[in-house]
């Protein structure tokens, strides 16, 4: 496959750099923050690193570049990123899809997972972004649906709101 520099679709905003980093930001007063995943247009196509907890703070995976570092027996891993259906992780008991990372039909790549940090829920899809299932992508009260955000390659979510490597505040 020839390389392509895919563009990132998050809670119906898209993203044009070569690198997103999304994280979640605990406490708006430290700069410390929490990787939820990496994504980075290499030469040889998408590459992924992330690591997944369930509500208790267990590990359920880590991939690392795209490499499966560990992964808890209680969950499947199956595909790749570019190709079908993508990555996906899912709960072996009930087939609930944890995280997917996939190229849509139109060349965007799009992440849809539940990562839970700093005491939250954090969904995230192509189309929503929620923090304890509250919607986290507006404005100053303004909807932010379908903007284009260019070489932005920090995506810090906050319970205010999203912020972007700029210092621009999304509430």
């Amino acid at each position: 496959m020839a390389h392509e520099d895919y563009m990132l679709i998050l809670g119906a905003n898209i993203y044009a750099n070569p690198i997103y980093r999304v994280s979640y930001q605990v406490d708006q007063n430290s700069k410390d923050k929490i990787s939820l995943f990496t994504l980075e247009n290499g030469d040889s196509g998408l590459i992924l690193t992330t690591e997944i907890q369930d509500e208790n703070s267990n590990l359920i995976a880590e991939i690392n570049k795209n490499k499966f570092i560990q992964i808890n027996e209680k969950f499947d891993v199956e595909g790749e990123i570019e190709k079908g259906n993508g990555f996906t992780l899912t709960r072996k008991e009930d087939d609930a899809v944890i995280f997917n990372a996939r190229i849509t039909e139109d060349g965007y790549v799009a992440v849809t997972g539940t990562f839970h940090v700093g005491g939250k829920k954090i969904y995230l899809a192509d189309r929503e972004v929620k923090i304890d299932d509250i919607p986290r992508q507006t404005l100053n009260g303004a909807n932010i649906h379908d903007s284009i955000f260019v070489g932005t390659p920090e995506i810090t979510l906050t319970d205010d709101g999203v912020r972007l490597s700029a210092d621009k505040c999304w509430k």
